[in-house]
């Protein structure tokens, strides 16, 4: 009889832990950097190349699939994996792409580490369009959060097993950097204002030119209503000739006059 309550007593046991395993999460992918150093940060267009090694892919993943921020260059492939044991889905035309999903050949795991090579460039936040002659720059507002690689093992349904690895890096503009320490040391706080103005609205230029003149020593103090003449004169000397700038200069000048016309 006890013998008996003794294995009955074991059985909820054994059912308890094979439940308890199959509730364990799936360790990440664990991904080592072989070649190259990923730091946290990166100028704007700075080449990029890194190879690392891909393991512990759960024996129940068809594939894995890859992401990464970083933008490809003229003759080198973004991705370079090495083709034993996987294949790319979608073959060469693929490997420019910023996801790729390696597959499983017929073995039907990845049993060996997945070397990759990623050559590119860090993402670029400038872009620069010229209107008859003017020269007006925007730049994304995220510098931060960009991916090296995102990496996910996926079975054969492409539905996730365990966690992703990811590791991302910030991106930085060096002038951006060098402007934004000047116009710190600008001291009359509606001028700085302005200039920081007229530099978010692309006007890269003119700012450029006002801040050159807020940083000139000057004997006499100069009204706000002049600095904001002055910038209005720089944002209208290019109609001198007539000449319509286009869709873009227009708005940004009209926005300009409509904010600081009823300071003079």
């Amino acid at each position: 009889m006890q013998e008996r309550n003794g294995v009955s007593f074991c059985i909820p046991l054994g059912v308890l832990f094979f439940v308890m395993v199959l509730c364990v999460p799936a360790a990440a992918v664990i991904v080592e950097l072989t070649e190259g150093n990923l730091t946290d940060t990166r100028y704007e267009g700075d080449l990029v190349e890194y190879t690392i090694a891909v393991s512990g892919v759960p024996k129940q993943a068809q594939y894995i699939e890859m992401n990464t921020d970083v933008t490809p260059v003229p003759d080198v492939p973004l991705w370079q994996p090495e083709r034993d044991g996987v294949t790319v889905t979608g073959g060469d035309e693929a490997l420019n792409d910023h996801t790729i999903t390696l597959e499983t050949d017929e073995t039907g795991a990845f049993t060996e580490p997945v070397m990759v090579t990623v050559t590119g460039r860090a993402p670029v936040l400038t872009t620069v369009t010229v209107t008859d002659g003017v020269v007006v720059t925007k730049r994304n507002t995220q510098t931060t959060g960009y991916v090296y690689y995102r990496i996910e093992a996926r079975d054969e349904n492409r539905d996730l097993i365990g966690s992703g690895t990811t590791r991302t890096f910030s991106v930085l503009v060096p002038d951006e950097e060098a402007f934004r320490a000047r116009l710190d040391a600008v001291g009359d706080p509606e001028l700085r204002y302005l200039i920081d103005d007229l530099y978010s609205r692309g006007l890269r230029d003119e700012a450029g030119d006002l801040l050159v003149y807020a940083e000139t020593p000057e004997e006499p103090v100069v009204s706000v209503t002049t600095a904001v003449l002055l910038g209005v004169v720089l944002l209208i000397v290019g109609f001198a000739g007539g000449m319509v700038f286009g869709k873009i200069r227009a708005k940004n000048i009209q926005e300009f006059q409509r904010e600081y016309g009823g300071n003079e």
